[in-house]
């Protein structure tokens, strides 16, 4: 999930009550298996986050204070939880290569994705700038796409372009669907956003004049789920991702909606990510959204916190 200038802080009190879960004991960590965190984001290091950096579910307050400390503090939750690789959007200018210095800091744990949203204000990189990052190995996820933001779907005519090349180059696209944080379209950044652009069904004509196109529906297209289906039923190439869901939502209402995307057969489908933001402690809340879920079985789980990623990302054990 991507910001303007507002961001989760506002949730606070009634939210924070909502998620209100016992902690999954430490020593569940010793014992699950290795995690891919699909969905995570990068800040430059030399930048101020919002402050104070508090958890808006948890309440915990953090001594972060800028890109660096966020890195850092990432990267002790993601040892801390197994979290074994990451894949980390940046957006245009000096937001892409924090990604790719996270990348540089830890090249086994992070690979890093080109943010881009096609605003006004946050155009769309030179086409041929992001194909030297992918050729060079840089960059080696489109995402996350927030066209949402900008007004637009996937399958406007501006993205067509994007879209080519990374089916051309076998470049996986990671979407922002679903909805965005309260107040994002009275923000200057955002005033074309609109909650009908983040509905998965925008992306058919995208997907049908590609249809080679790997694409992560982000945050699992809530809360459009029949939409979701629709597409996961017609696109074999298409996934979802847990991220921000699993944390941010009331617990009960995100494990329906998760229980309903297996119950309809896509298991296999479903990437676990944070959308941590922020609040590297998101991490360690969204990894008990989906180990809290009783309905699934083990393999399910496993799939969903690995293999599913393994496989839409096309990645080894030394990748």
């Amino acid at each position: 999930m991507q910001f303007g200038r507002r961001d989760f802080l506002k949730m606070g009190g009634g939210a924070a009550a909502a998620l209100a879960v016992p902690s999954v004991a430490l020593s569940r960590a010793v014992q699950r298996g290795p995690i891919i965190d699909v969905h995570m984001h990068a800040y430059p290091a030399t930048m101020r986050l919002p402050g104070p950096v508090i958890n808006p579910i948890s309440g915990v307050r953090s001594p972060i204070v800028t890109g660096a400390d966020h890195l850092t503090a990432c990267i002790a939750e993601m040892k801390r939880h197994n979290v074994v690789k990451g894949i980390v959007s940046g957006g245009d200018g000096d937001r892409l290569q924090a990604a790719i210095d996270w990348h540089h800091r830890d090249p086994d744990r992070f690979i890093a994705g080109a943010g881009v949203r096609g605003s006004e204000d946050t155009p769309l990189p030179p086409l041929d700038v992001l194909r030297k990052a992918f050729v060079d190995g840089k960059v080696k996820v489109l995402g996350e796409v927030t066209s949402q933001y900008a007004g637009l779907s996937l399958s406007d005519p501006k993205y067509e372009p994007y879209l080519a090349m990374a089916e051309e180059l076998d470049i996986p696209v990671a979407l922002h669907t679903g909805t965005m944080p309260e107040g994002t379209t009275f923000d200057p950044c955002c005033r074309p956003a609109r909650a009908g652009f983040g509905n998965p069904e925008n992306v058919e004509e995208a997907l049908n004049r590609h249809p080679r196109l790997r694409l992560n529906l982000m945050h699992c297209g809530w809360p459009y789920l029949d939409d979701t289906i629709a597409m996961l039923m017609l696109y074999p190439n298409v996934y979802v991702d847990t991220g921000a869901g699993d944390w941010l939502l009331p617990r009960a209402h995100f494990h329906d909606y998760l229980r309903t995307l297996v119950e309809a057969g896509f298991s296999k489908r479903i990437m676990f990510g944070s959308d941590h933001m922020y609040w590297p402690d998101g991490i360690g809340l969204a990894i008990e959204g989906i180990e809290t879920a009783a309905f699934l079985t083990e393999t399910q789980k496993r799939d969903i916190f690995y293999n599913n990623a393994m496989r839409f990302y096309k990645l080894s054990s030394n990748s």
